[in-house]
C-alpha cells in the first residue's frame, strides 16, 4: 500500500506536465481525459471504436497515439499518451514514447521533465537516463546542455555499464565538443557491447574518414554488413572512392583514377537502389562522370538531381556546366539563371552566366 501511494505521489507532477501541454494546445475543441473522438482518419477511427468498447485500456491510447504520430498530429498523440499514463503509470515504453513525442513537437524540455519523473518511479531503468541525455543533448537552449546530458549518461553507467546506447550518446557529445579521440573511443565501446550497432560503426567511419585514416573503410564495411539498408554507410564509402579518384587524377594516375571513380559510381548506385530520392547520390555520380569527361552522362545525372530536388541550386549549376561543355549555350544560361534564382550569391554561377552573356 505504501509503495502504491508513493508512486501515485510521484506521478502527480508528470500528469500535471502532460495536462499543461494539453491545455496550452487546446483550441475551441474540448478533449476529455478519455478521448473517443473520431477525426475522419480511417486508422484513428478504427482505434477510437476499440476505445469506445474498452475505454480503460491504456494500450489502446498508446496505439492511437502512434497513428496520430504517423499523421504528424503530435498534440493529439501527446493527449493520448497522457491518458495512457493516467491509466498505467508503470509502463517504461509509455514514458519513452511520450518523451519522443515532445522531441518531435520541438519541446525537448518537457520530455526531459517527463524522464525525470520516470527516473523517480524507477531509478534502475537506464533507458530513462539515456533518453533524458538525448533530449538534453539536442536542446541548445539549455545552458551547459552537453554537461547535463553527460551527467545523465554517467548516472546510467553507474547502473548498467553494458548498455551500448550510453556510450553511443557519449560519443555524439564528444564529437560535438570536438573531442574526436574520445568520440571514437566511445563509439568503439558501443560496437564492442553491441556488434550490430550500425550507427556507431557509421560514426567511427565518418570520423576516421575526416582524418584520412584508411581504417575508415573497415568500419563502414562493418556497418554495411550489419544493416539491411546501410544507405549512410554506402554513401560515405562512395565518397571515399570519389575522393581517392580525384586524388589519383591530380597525381596524373589516370587509369587508377578511372577505376576508383567507377567504384564510387557503383557505390552511389547502390545508395539509389535503397533510396531513389537520395539526391546527393545522383550528384555524386554526376561528379564522377564529369571528372572522367563523360559529360553527357554527367548531364543526365545532374538533370535527375534537379528533378528530385527542384530547389537544389548546385544541381542546376552542375547541369549548366555540362550544357555549356556540350555547346548548349542557351540552356546553360537558363540553368545558371535557375541556380541564381535559388541562390543569388552562387559566385561560380554568376561568373559563368556573365561570360556566356557576353558572347550573346
Amino acid at each position: 500500500m505504501r509503495k502504491i501511494l508513493i508512486l501515485f505521489i510521484v506521478m502527480i507532477p508528470a500528469l500535471l506536465l502532460f495536462n499543461s501541454c494539453k491545455q496550452c494546445n487546446k483550441g475551441n475543441s474540448h478533449h476529455s481525459a478519455i478521448n473517443t473522438d473520431t477525426l475522419g482518419i480511417p486508422e484513428v477511427d478504427k482505434v477510437s471504436e476499440e476505445i469506445k468498447r474498452d475505454s480503460l485500456n491504456p494500450f489502446l491510447y498508446y496505439k492511437r497515439a502512434q497513428v496520430y504520430d504517423a499523421n504528424n498530429d503530435f498534440k493529439s498523440a501527446a493527449t493520448d499518451m497522457f491518458t495512457a499514463l493516467t491509466l498505467d503509470s508503470l509502463r517504461p515504453e509509455f514514458y519513452i514514447y511520450a518523451a519522443d513525442l515532445f522531441k518531435k513537437s520541438g519541446d525537448p524540455q518537457r520530455g526531459i521533465a517527463l524522464m525525470d519523473k520516470a527516473i523517480a518511479t524507477d531509478s534502475s531503468n537506464t533507458a530513462f537516463y539515456v533518453k533524458a541525455a538525448e533530449l538534453s543533448y539536442i536542446d541548445t537552449t539549455i545552458r551547459e546542455h552537453y554537461a547535463i546530458a553527460m551527467s545523465y549518461l554517467n548516472a546510467a553507467i553507474g547502473r548498467n555499464m553494458q548498455n551500448a546506447d550510453i556510450y553511443f550518446f557519449k560519443g555524439n557529445i564528444y564529437k560535438e565538443m570536438g573531442d574526436t579521440n574520445r568520440a571514437i573511443s566511445s563509439f568503439q565501446t558501443a560496437t564492442e557491447l553491441n556488434p550490430k550497432f550500425y550507427d556507431a560503426y557509421v560514426q567511427i567511419g565518418l570520423l576516421l574518414k575526416n582524418r584520412n585514416d584508411k581504417s575508415a573503410e573497415k568500419y563502414l564495411d562493418n556497418a554495411i554488413r550489419v544493416s539491411d539498408k546501410p544507405e549512410d554507410a554506402l554513401y560515405a564509402k562512395a565518397n571515399i572512392f570519389k575522393e581517392q579518384g580525384v586524388a589519383l587524377y591530380d597525381a596524373n594516375k589516370m587509369a587508377q583514377s578511372t577505376e576508383m571513380l567507377h567504384k564510387a559510381i557503383g557505390a552511389f548506385r547502390k545508395v539509389i537502389e535503397m533510396n531513389h530520392r537520395n539526391v546527393e547520390a545522383y550528384m555524386g555520380i554526376g561528379f564522377c562522370y564529369y571528372q572522367m569527361d563523360s559529360v553527357m552522362q554527367a548531364y543526365q545525372y545532374y538533370g535527375k538531381a534537379t528533378e528530385i530536388s527542384p530547389t537544389y541550386a548546385g544541381a542546376y549549376f552542375s547541369k549548366g556546366l555540362c550544357a555549356e561543355d556540350l555547346g548548349r549555350t542557351k540552356e546553360a544560361i537558363m540553368l545558371y539563371e535557375n541556380c541564381l534564382n535559388l541562390d543569388k550569391d552562387f559566385v561560380r554561377a554568376q561568373k559563368h552566366l556573365a561570360a556566356l552573356q557576353k558572347l550573346q
